[in-house]
């Protein structure tokens, strides 16, 4: 597919596959820190960026896009085109303010953070090999004092969902603290999703999309008085296994997504989204995860013991 043909509303740019940790979870598999796969090249990148026929949503991922020094030129060549540049983070460097202040003074107004254990080192342990609750709190807090909308991303499965409900209290009350109104302009989202059984994963349950829905409902409904309603209509598209809802705070209505990862009878989570696509090592155009699906290096899963 050529990139002046890109139908996507999200285009993931994969900057690096090296990454400062070994989480549980990760659908690269055996693709992380190999010297096989090299970091992109932002002069290609920006001819890509260019030919594309609308705004699109930029997502520099990894492994962990903070790893790739080009990072800060590349969310301002997306800039430079009219585009919305994210990044998807484990947080880490995140930790240092002056980093945060960096990423915004990029142009960069949007990142999806990982916090799968919530405040509790324990969990982390679990799901991300090493003891993270104080620098990805730290990374949070950064980045709702200068601006940068978090969207809260947890990999959840039967032994961390009590993490959910003081993550939800701490991120209020950071709001409140920096005057954070979310809505419109701060929508601050907490998203939820299940373990995608692709590349490394812990070999634990994976919930259902209906599940998940569930889990959302008991888990922010404390904070509202409104009906819980799931909507499947994302970015213009109908979806069956990505959804959102909202709910009212004391900072302003929060969005919650969940996202069932289970993979199908091809080995792929979310085969046939057409959401989200992917540069790939040629700069052209294709589906996200039936672009992962080919490389032989994801299909080498590292189980939990």
């Amino acid at each position: 597919m050529k990139p002046e043909k890109n139908t996507f509303p999200i285009l993931a740019v994969q900057t690096t596959y090296k990454c400062n940790m070994l989480c549980a979870n990760c659908y690269l598999g055996d693709m992380l820190n190999n010297p096989k796969f090299v970091d992109v090249d932002p002069a290609k990148l920006e001819e890509v960026f260019k030919k594309l026929p609308k705004r699109t949503d930029i997502r520099f991922i990894g492994a962990e896009p903070t790893m790739n020094d080009g990072l800060f030129e590349m969310i301002k060549i997306a800039k430079k085109y009219k585009h919305r540049p994210q990044i998807l983070t484990n947080g880490l460097k995140l930790g240092q303010e002056q980093y945060v202040i960096d990423l915004k003074k990029a142009g960069l107004n949007w990142l999806g953070l990982s916090m799968n254990g919530g405040l509790d080192n324990e969990v982390y342990k679990r799901f991300d090999n090493g003891k993270y609750a104080k620098l990805k709190t730290r990374a949070l807090e950064y980045c709702i004092k200068h601006k940068i909308v978090p969207h809260i991303n947890i990999i959840v499965d039967p032994t961390n969902l009590h993490i959910l409900n003081p993550l939800i209290n701490y991120t209020i009350k950071l709001c409140q603290k920096y005057n954070r109104k979310i809505g419109v302009s701060f929508p601050l989202t907490i998203r939820i999703k299940s373990v995608a059984k692709m590349g490394n994963f812990l070999d634990t349950y994976s919930f259902s999309i209906d599940e998940l829905i569930r889990i959302i409902k008991k888990e922010f409904g404390e904070f509202t008085d409104e009906k819980i309603i799931p909507n499947f209509m994302i970015d213009g598209i109908k979806e069956s296994n990505t959804c959102m809802v909202y709910f009212e705070t004391k900072v302003g209505k929060m969005g919650g997504k969940v996202t069932d990862w289970t993979i199908d009878d091809d080995g792929l989570p979310l085969a046939k989204s057409k959401r989200r696509g992917i540069i790939n090592e040629n700069y052209e155009i294709e589906p996200f995860f039936e672009y992962y699906g080919g490389i032989d290096e994801t299909q080498s899963p590292r189980l939990e013991k």
